[in-house]
């Protein structure tokens, strides 16, 4: 058994706007694609330093969230059981994949999906006081390659003289969140040649983050309405390299935040999934 090898169909970086929330980060899915043509010819840009979301990724919606027409309702509860059900048989056939061909040998593969969480909390305070700080070298060190350049983008467009200060000021709704909302793993084709693994993980935190600016020019002062107190609800994307000989997994690094999943949204993804399937 074999984890399935997913043609993965890139999805563009959006900018990050100076100051979006209080920690101005998301990535949003590209527009879906709308011929089989365009699918092909974004499949065929692939390049090693590009990261992407994984297909079908899945942020499901609690329960009191979903759709209220029954019919609608079961689907989607239909729809999360099986996305969870397909990432643990890829997970068990990579587990066989990395097993010694010596009997009763242990896979190689070590999952760690216990670490996510914290991880995720880790990197996402790390992330936000650097971003605030404006310090281009450590998000280079923990974000993806186009969530760095995003960012960057949005520190070199402030205001001379602006100084941006982050804080987490508490989680919260601790009786749900952090929770582990998507856990994955896929193969696939590099344009250079060879195969590439990547293993990703959604993790849904919940939380309260206070956000101010202040002006150096005038001896500091706080800008008059910048400070902002939000509550806020991240879905926040970690994506590892798995090396295809030794199989343990690079540093986590963050790729960006996705939306929660809607059932319109998901039923459209799976489709644009299957019309890549076709093509490949």
């Amino acid at each position: 058994m074999l984890p399935s090898q997913i043609l993965i169909r890139p999805r563009r970086h959006v900018s990050a706007t100076v100051i979006r929330s209080s920690s101005s980060y998301a990535r949003k899915p590209a527009s879906r694609a709308a011929t089989k043509k365009r699918l092909k010819d974004e499949s065929s840009q692939i390049e090693a330093n590009v990261s992407f979301l994984l297909p079908t990724t899945l942020v499901a919606p609690p329960l009191w969230r979903y759709p209220r027409q029954p019919s609608k309702f079961v689907h989607m509860l239909w729809l999360h059981l099986k996305a969870r059900f397909d990432a643990f048989k890829s997970l068990v056939g990579f587990k066989v994949m990395s097993a010694p061909k010596a009997p009763m040998s242990r896979p190689k593969f070590k999952a760690q999906r216990a670490s996510a969480i914290p991880t995720a909390k880790a990197l996402h305070v790390q992330m936000s006081e650097a971003f605030a700080a404006g310090d281009r070298e450590t998000l280079r060190s923990i974000c993806s390659t186009e969530l760095h350049r995003s960012l960057v983008e949005a520190i070199d467009a402030r205001p001379r003289g602006v100084r941006t200060e982050w804080e987490l000021v508490k989680y919260d709704k601790t009786w749900y969140y952090p929770r582990l909302a998507d856990w994955r793993i896929a193969i696939f084709p590099r344009r250079t040649g060879g195969m590439m693994t990547v293993k990703q993980a959604v993790v849904s935190i919940s939380s309260v983050q206070r956000l101010a600016r202040y002006d150096d020019t005038k001896g500091g002062v706080k800008i008059e309405g910048s400070e902002r107190v939000r509550h806020m609800l991240e879905h926040i994307v970690l994506q590892a390299d798995i090396n295809d000989k030794t199989y343990e997994h690079g540093p986590w690094r963050l790729w960006g935040t996705i939306p929660e999943s809607t059932y319109e949204s998901y039923l459209q993804e799976l489709a644009d999934s299957q019309v890549a399937f076709a093509e490949d």
